[in-house]
């Protein structure tokens, strides 16, 4: 718990010292628009949009494959409760004599 605040602290401190360092503005044009930031605010920006778009390609397939878990569990335990039920049969039929 500890390692994991002094983790994020120091990743706060990098990033307070990387905005302070990259104060400059920059004009970022795309299409028809034209924005003036500060150089540390547009890479931040694009770093979260990049994050988004990561975000948002990956969730239809956690999606699917949580399902297919869900599946596999299901029939997981029904093959557990036959595969219970068969030996319970086993156990309750006696035993045939040997050449029968």
């Amino acid at each position: 718990m500890q390692s994991q605040l002094i983790v994020a602290l120091i990743i706060v401190l990098l990033t307070v010292m990387f905005a302070v360092q990259n104060a400059v503005s920059v004009s970022v044009v795309f299409f028809m628009w034209r924005v003036d930031a500060s150089l540390a605010v547009v890479i931040a920006a694009c770093f979260g949009l990049g994050a988004l778009i990561g975000a948002l390609v990956t969730v239809p397939t956690m999606l699917r494959e949580r399902i297919s878990i869900s599946r596999l569990h299901k029939q997981v335990e029904t093959l557990r409760a036959e595969n219970n039920d068969l030996r319970a049969l086993k156990k309750d039929t006696p035993p045939t004599p040997y050449g029968f």
